[in-house]
């Protein structure tokens, strides 16, 4: 069993009907499209943690608005030894364009339509799916779609 935990917060982030996402240069979602976010420091609260995370990988300035998830992922399997708790937090948007920064290959605005087309293709990991589609996925049957704008409303903007 993992002697080590870490937690991570990660941020949804919206405007004009697009989410903030970032390619993932390492790690174990290595080139894989995730939500902005990263490691707790000693001292930071969740809040803290996932405004200075959303700069340092987009140059985008956040206040986070609402904790919506947080889950813990243990896999025996992996070669990253630890127990990992991740923190979801929708974000409003306060300033700035994304740029690509700490840690990741890409920082980009993703409209509904590209989402889905990443995902489809194994793109963005299941987790980060999951947090996307309970925010977001408005289910009717047979199909799912997915409404940002939304979402976006939710952070108070």
């Amino acid at each position: 069993m993992a002697e080590k935990f870490i937690v991570g917060c990660y941020g949804l982030v919206f405007d004009g009907g697009n989410l903030l996402m970032v390619k993932q240069r390492s790690g174990h979602w290595a080139g894989k499209w995730i939500l902005p976010g990263g490691k707790l420091e000693i001292g930071e609260s969740f809040e803290q943690c996932i405004e200075r995370e959303v700069f340092e990988e987009t140059f985008c300035r956040v206040k986070a608005v609402r904790q919506l998830s947080a889950v813990a992922s243990y896999s025996p399997d992996s070669a990253f030894e630890k127990q990992v708790v991740l923190v979801f937090y929708l974000c409003k948007l306060l300033e700035g364009e994304p740029k690509k920064g700490d840690g990741v290959d890409a920082a980009s605005w993703v409209d509904v339509s590209r989402f889905e087309h990443m995902a489809g293709a194994d793109m963005v990991p299941a987790r980060i799916f999951n947090v996307v589609s309970d925010l977001c996925a408005k289910k009717s049957f047979p199909a799912v779609t997915f409404d940002f704008c939304e979402a976006a409303s939710m952070a108070g903007r």
